[in-house]
């Protein structure tokens, strides 16, 4: 199964390439990489790439993706050593699907840095099963991802869902004291990564009391209470709002089930901007039809797009965003800026950021 989908996403050639065998003076410490990247990283970003590989006495050349129907030769497939794209692969499937037909193809592939920072893919795990390096840009967008859940947690306890609609309707019509204080409120966050982490510092801005549910209860800097994941039904009680940060793994794949959603107060708000599946998604639109929870900002879903017949469009204590949440226009530079830092750290054969095991 897994060949076949494999297959399904080579654009150039048979799965059977992947077994070719490593060409010496691609290896890091030679005299020479072949980087497969996107054009516009090499047009902002080329002169950085060489000047960097310069400091190392080592040549770089630049594999830009083909154009149309043009299919890269084995050739130029065998001297891709490091690929990195800075883009937005849902942009344009159709590109998206050639550029990783190609990294999968490529038989001498070293190591590749991908622009997300979740990996949950299947092409990921191919990848990391011939034994590429992986590097993710985990971190890149932690500022806008966190500034799209503050945005979301005031629209919600400022009441501008209320104000829209009364605005649509042309009504004269003020909440006054029906909103709560954000100030002494629980922030609860699962997972204390550089999303998480930065949404803590926003919250503790606003003077929420920040509680971080992470793997290992180790204290932070960013969190007032910090409680192991095995904690979590513990601290739900105490969520006026449950902010979801962590990846996709076994152990969270609908961590957020009906029964966690019934531990939440029925004040309480669902913010989730790590992956669909983490929550239950039948159990949230449940809760939320039901009011057991006052409502939930929403930036991924089980399916993607979502469904044009998802009952989550329509219901009126929802706010959505199509995956949109770290969208801004500083992110290819950052992306771009921790691919050249990792560049050195693997010329000078150091560990690299964000690599994953």
């Amino acid at each position: 199964m897994l060949r076949s989908w494999l297959e399904w996403w080579c654009w150039s050639g048979p799965v059977s390439a992947f077994a070719a065998p490593m060409c010496e003076e691609c290896m890091p410490n030679g005299k020479r990489i072949g980087l497969f990247a996107n054009t516009e990283f090499w047009s902002a970003y080329g002169k950085d790439v060489e000047a960097t590989c310069a400091g190392y006495d080592c040549q770089v050349e630049w594999i830009g993706p083909p154009e149309g129907e043009e299919r890269l030769d084995e050739a130029r497939l065998a001297a891709i050593t490091v690929a990195t794209f800075n883009g937005y692969w849902e942009v344009d499937p159709q590109f998206t699907r050639r550029f990783f037909g190609i990294v999968l193809r490529a038989p001498n592939l070293k190591w590749f840095h991908v622009p997300n920072a979740g990996v949950d893919h299947p092409a990921f795990s191919a990848l990391l099963e011939r034994g590429v390096t992986l590097t993710t840009s985990a971190g890149a967008n932690a500022a806008p991802v966190a500034q799209s859940v503050l945005a979301a947690v005031l629209a919600f306890s400022r009441g501008l869902p209320q104000w829209m609609a009364a605005q649509r309707a042309r009504l004269w019509q003020r909440l006054g004291e029906q909103r709560a204080d954000l100030v002494g409120q629980t922030m609860v966050i699962v997972g204390l990564g550089a999303i998480g982490s930065e949404v803590a510092r926003l919250a503790k801005a606003f003077g929420l009391r920040v509680v971080a549910v992470r793997s290992k209860p180790t204290p932070s800097a960013h969190a007032d209470e910090v409680v192991s994941l095995e904690e979590i039904d513990s601290v739900l009680p105490r969520a006026d709002w449950l902010v979801l940060t962590c990846p996709l793994t076994p152990q969270t794949t609908k961590l957020i089930d009906a029964a966690r959603l019934h531990r939440l107060p029925p004040h309480a708000h669902l913010v989730n901007v790590s992956r669909g599946a983490v929550v239950d998604e039948e159990a949230l639109v449940e809760a939320l039809r039901q009011r057991r929870i006052a409502g939930a900002y929403l930036d991924v879903f089980t399916e993607e797009p979502l469904p044009a017949a998802s009952p989550l469009w329509e219901l009126p204590n929802v706010l959505l965003s199509p995956h949109d949440a770290a969208g801004a226009r500083g992110n290819r530079d950052r992306v771009s800026r921790l691919f050249l830092e990792n560049l050195a750290y693997w010329l000078a054969g150091k560990e690299l950021r964000n690599r994953v095991r």
